[in-house]
């Protein structure tokens, strides 16, 4: 019987981590690591040398850096997903039958994104840093009466990166640098279970849609990567940056939960052991500041972000349930961004920019887990010098999304979604960020 290979691939196929929420960056990466950068859209931050923030984006940043300096920033990150328009049924072979319920309004909530560096000048050719970044994560809720209630309902991810990293500056004009990621994942997926229609494919007189559960899962895992990068000053008011960050292999282990679960099914559908493999991308940026003109500094980014990767997803389970195979077929991305800062005084420095964010998920991978879409930035921020070496810096950007379609079938009895069923929606989605922060230099 393939009901159980189907089950599992219904509510455990682990689009679950990956599709951890509407994301603030393409995917589920979240870019929010920075005041200074985020003023500017991230345009240039892989050649600038002026914060601890830029560890982030590039370990060889700080060898540009006198002294101690530390920073602090928060973001507070405000996504908005509505679901303007949708349907769903469930698959032929089950009746077809309307899928009934509510289209359960903004999906995204409200995060807090915090983030710490600190930086140390060991003479004038090494340095020493330590970042604490939270780079992927984020969350998404629906009403348990949302009709992609079987796609998914709650999903959570969230990770914590502590980087220490090294920097030298073998001549004046050049400094590479080099970072250990230490990154612990911790994820927690829910979606419905209609053992309604498990059972009426057994044969009970039991209809599809009248006797749903609900499927829990989490786990976490603690995994390494590396980050290497370089700056060059070939003339003054000019400095380009290079910046890799590797992929990180995570195998989730935790617990998969079953609540409602109809007698008859009790033996198949029980609380174990499961695990699943959640591979982070690596990513390549380029990064570049040039003055030109007194006070005022043009700045670009360029980066490459390595989704494609994620082709399937594979979970594997204690309790019986075999392994499910999950297909994704997200594609490589491309991030743009330009801006501009300008001196207005000794103490304040405006800055502005714009980006274009390529979403990695086609319209037939789409998910109501992540209903991702292209976006463009547009954002604002400044720095106020308050005395010697204490500085505050604050950015604001508004992330417009384009509409996200989403249409999943349900395929057969062997498909995956078979006891999903057929979803179609369009959503319309937007953020807003706030993001301050502070350094101060000894």
């Amino acid at each position: 019987m393939t009901t159980p290979r189907r089950l599992s691939a219904s509510i455990l196929g682990l689009a679950l981590l990956a599709h951890a929420g509407t994301a603030y960056a393409s995917g589920y990466a979240l870019r929010e690591q920075s005041a200074i950068g985020q003023g500017s859209s991230f345009a240039g931050v892989t050649a600038r040398g002026d914060d601890p923030s830029m560890l982030f984006f590039n370990p060889a940043s700080m060898a540009w850096l006198p002294g101690y300096q530390a920073t602090i920033v928060g973001s507070l990150v405000m996504p908005r997903a509505e679901i303007d328009s949708g349907s769903a049924r469930r698959a032929t072979a089950l009746g077809g039958s309307t899928i009934t319920g509510s289209l359960s309004g903004d999906a995204a909530s409200d995060a807090l994104v915090p983030a710490f560096y600190t930086t140390i000048a060991l003479g004038t050719d090494w340095h020493l840093g330590l970042a604490v970044t939270t780079p992927f994560g984020l969350v998404t809720k629906y009403d348990s009466d949302f009709i992609g209630r079987y796609h998914g309902l709650t999903s959570e991810l969230r990770t914590i990166n502590v980087t220490p990293s090294i920097a030298w500056r073998p001549f004046e004009t050049l400094s590479i640098g080099a970072g250990l990621q230490i990154q612990h994942a911790d994820a927690r997926i829910s979606n419905a279970v209609d053992f309604g229609a498990i059972l009426a494919g057994r044969g009970a007189r039991v209809a599809p849609g009248s006797l749903d559960g609900r499927s829990t899962l989490s786990g976490d895992d603690l995994a390494f990567g590396w980050q290497v990068g370089a700056q060059w000053r070939p003339a003054p008011g000019t400095a380009l940056g290079f910046a890799f960050r590797s992929a990180i292999h995570h195998e989730l282990e935790g617990d998969v939960r079953f609540e409602g679960v109809p007698a008859p099914l009790a033996t198949t559908f029980r609380d174990g052991g499961g695990r699943v493999k959640l591979t982070t991308p690596e990513s390549a940026s380029l990064g570049l500041t040039q003055a030109i003109a007194p006070g005022l500094t043009l700045l670009a980014t360029a980066e490459w972000t390595n989704w494609s990767r994620f082709r399937t997803l594979v979970a594997t389970f204690d309790t019986g349930l075999p392994p499910n195979v999950t297909e994704e077929r997200w594609r490589d991305t491309v991030f743009l961004a330009v801006g501009g800062e300008y001196r207005v005084s000794e103490s304040v420095t405006l800055r502005t920019g714009v980006a274009w964010d390529q979403s990695p998920i086609r319209t037939e991978n789409r998910t109501p887990r992540i209903p991702d879409s292209n976006r463009y930035w547009l954002s604002a921020g400044l720095t106020w010098e308050v005395m010697p070496n204490v500085a505050f810096s604050a950015g604001y950007t508004h992330i417009f999304g384009n509409t996200a379609d989403l249409a999943l079938t349900s395929g057969g009895p062997t498909s995956n979604n078979f006891l999903r069923g057929d979803l179609t929606a369009r959503y319309s989605a937007s953020v807003d960020i706030v993001t301050a922060q502070l350094r101060i230099g000894f």
